[in-house]
């Protein structure tokens, strides 16, 4: 006949309990480590991007630039601080700009 003490059932079921939590932390490092590649091309595309906004701002603001200091000459202007004729010659050269960007000449199709 077989004996099995209280004791010695419950340190077997704790040694099986433990085996099957290191079994179950194994699949959870398995997803967690698939997840954090997944996580980490999505922050190089994000980077990508960010990026190119940034470079499409700066180059954005050179124009809104040139077009405000292009209108202010054309207030001037009719104050009578300045010629007409080179405040809308500055003006056209701004939309000229603007409409350029617009365009943009990097191979991509731009905005327009």
């Amino acid at each position: 006949m077989i004996t099995i003490d209280v004791k010695d059932m419950l340190v077997c079921l704790a040694l099986v309990a433990l085996i099957v939590l290191l079994i179950l932390l194994c699949v959870v490092a398995k997803h967690l480590i698939t997840t954090v590649k997944e996580l980490n091309r999505v922050l190089d595309d994000t980077t990508v991007v960010t990026n190119v906004v940034q470079e499409r701002t700066t180059q954005i603001n050179g124009a809104v630039g040139d077009l405000g200091i292009a209108v202010g000459d054309v207030t001037k202007a009719m104050q009578g601080n300045q010629s007409l004729v080179s405040a809308l010659t500055n003006v056209g050269k701004a939309v000229a700009s603007a409409v350029s960007y617009l365009k943009s000449s990097d191979g991509d199709d731009g905005i327009l």
